[in-house]
């Protein structure tokens, strides 16, 4: 009777003390290198969070991101981290940390020891590792993600039979850097191999992004780009996989490869071998359930690689002539067109495939429980390719419809839907904001003097400038013509001011080559501040005044409206 008692109070006890059983249940950290809007990040740890779900409350998952791209090799923000999680979790312990990345591991081999001593951790994302690194730490263990930089190079050969030039992308930054070491060990091998020893093989990692895109916009048949890991250039500009790929692909007149792919694929990557961090961060929760479960960490191997898969986008396929047949057999082809018939065939392959699955469902129920979850997992696994590759499409079309295909930039039906947005919030909360029309002094001349693609060439340059040279929070909109608009949020009349005049001195200091001569161009700018009450018309007639007095007043010049 006793024993009875015991089981009928164990099973009602988590709905009678919810709180407390949650407090019972393991907790986790995991401790993300990268940011949450980072693609590859939020993927993975979605991938945590969905296989933890099953065992481990969601109050008990505590996830931190240390931001390591935006602030690689920063000693005084790492040393103001190491004292935030060591006060942090001083009183909230948890039982096993789960690190994505490099960063994050690096990170817990030489502080882990102090602000979390004893705990187990559980590593994934790792592409550059040393065995020797864990000599004496037996509560170390995870995923090794590799690098998939061989089998790429092999793939550019198999895609692109007359390669003669491959450039590996990478940068100086801790992660960058063991990459490009790891390119150059391969470089050796490479150029004493009879098979590869016509191919050049140069590893860039000393560059700003402009001159990037100058140099993909340089390159000849026969060459292709393979992106190793790029967090930030030479300058400590940030690299944005979903900003600066997209200008890259866009400027480079050869293929462009990459082995990432939830942030390559469909910003502009013709594609690759590559792997997928939803599933990669599910197997590191699964390990660290086992380890929860009792399993002593020194027990659990080290899974050697992450797996790594070929994937292509068809418009960049279509773009450079890849012939399809050339692709390896179990390739993933996104956005590849369906014809109308095709479309109803697959519907009536899909309700045949259900109906076939369903019964190998309940055929395989009698037979092994553990192969129908396989089968599950392989699924879920396609159904959220396709959900990318759908994603990925979506994500094309409203990037074609709201921006300029010249510049890159958002154009004028992005702009005003999005300045009327901020009038109409800041007419509400009473808050600074500012608007500049920026024109090009004597733009009809560069077009009639050197032609329309140098034209086209200096409203590239320009864009591009002002998007580098403007604040975070700023937009800057393709207007049409030579006319540029931006968006001041925040900024009242003598910061908007200031930020336009050192507009117009960079601006000035440009210098865009054509064959032998050196084209310098100069920009008038209207500025004016929000009144309340303002529209969009109204606020715009200002700007557009002070431009004309800045034009008539002798170009070059910055003037302001009231």
């Amino acid at each position: 009777m006793l024993q009875k008692v015991l089981w009928f109070f164990l099973l009602v006890k988590p709905l009678l003390f919810p709180v407390a059983f949650a407090e019972e249940q393991a907790k986790v950290l995991l401790l993300n290198s990268y940011h949450p809007q980072y693609r590859w990040t939020a993927e993975l740890t979605r991938g945590v969070r969905d296989k933890l779900a099953q065992a481990v409350p969601a109050e008990n998952l505590y996830i931190e991101y240390m931001d390591a791209r935006r602030f690689a090799d920063d000693l005084v923000y790492q040393k103001k981290l190491i004292g935030l999680l060591h006060y942090k979790y001083s009183r909230y312990q948890p039982d096993i940390i789960i690190t994505s990345d490099d960063a994050a591991y690096y990170f817990m081999l030489e502080h882990g020891a102090a602000i979390f001593p004893g705990v187990a951790v559980v590593f994934c994302g790792v592409n550059v590792f040393y065995p020797e690194l864990l000599s004496g730490k037996d509560k170390i263990t995870g995923i090794k993600e590799g690098m998939e930089i061989s089998g790429n190079l092999e793939l550019i050969r198999r895609l692109q039979p007359d390669i003669k030039r491959i450039i590996l992308l990478g940068d100086t930054t801790g992660l960058g850097l063991r990459m490009t070491e790891r390119a150059k060990e391969i470089r050796a091998g490479w150029l004493t191999s009879p098979a590869t020893r016509g191919i050049m093989l140069d590893i860039w990692d000393d560059f700003s992004l402009e001159e990037l895109y100058q140099q993909a916009a340089r390159q000849e048949p026969g060459t292709a780009f393979l992106v190793l890991a790029i967090h930030k250039d030479k300058f400590g500009h940030y690299f944005s996989y979903e900003h600066d790929l997209p200008l890259l692909t866009q400027h480079s007149k050869v293929p462009v490869y990459g082995m990432w792919g939830t942030l390559m694929i469909g910003n502009g990557a013709l594609g690759g071998m590559m792997n997928d961090p939803y599933q990669h961060g599910a197997e590191a929760a699964a390990m660290a359930l086992t380890i929860l479960s009792g399993v002593p960490s020194s027990a659990v191997k080290i899974k050697e690689k992450a797996s790594y898969s070929p994937v292509f986008d068809y418009h960049q396929l279509k773009r450079f002539d890849i012939d399809l047949d050339l692709l390896p057999q179990s390739s993933l082809v996104i956005n590849l067109p369906v014809s109308l018939y095709e479309k109803h065939r697959l519907e009536i392959n899909s309700i045949v495939a259900i109906v076939m699955f369903l019964i190998l469902i309940i055929s395989i129920l009698f037979l092994n429980n553990q192969e129908l979850e396989l089968v599950v997992k392989q699924r879920t696994r396609d159904l959220d390719l396709r959900n990318k590759a759908l994603e990925a499409n979506s994500n094309f079309m409203k990037h074609q419809a709201n921006t300029d295909v010249l510049t890159n930039l958002a154009n004028r039906r992005a702009g005003l839907e999005e300045i009327n947005a901020y009038i109409s919030r800041f007419n509400r909360d009473n808050k600074e904001f500012s608007l500049a029309i920026v024109d090009i002094d004597f733009f009809k001349n560069i077009n009639d003097r050197y032609g329309h693609d140098v034209g086209d060439k200096v409203l590239q340059v320009l864009g591009a400038s002002l998007k580098r040279l403007t604040r975070p929070g700023d937009h800057v909109y393709r207007w049409g013509g030579e006319e540029f608009l931006i968006a001041f949020p925040y900024a009242d009349a003598e910061a908007s001011q200031v930020i336009c005049r050192r507009l117009r001195e960079k601006i000035s200091e440009l210098v865009i080559s054509r064959h032998d001569d050196k084209i310098n161009i100069t920009v008038s700018i209207g500025v004016t501040n929000f009144v309340r009450e303002d529209s969009f018309e109204s606020l715009f007639a200002r700007a557009d005044k002070a431009l004309y007095h800045a034009k008539r007043n002798g170009r070059n010049r910055v003037e302001a409206a009231r």
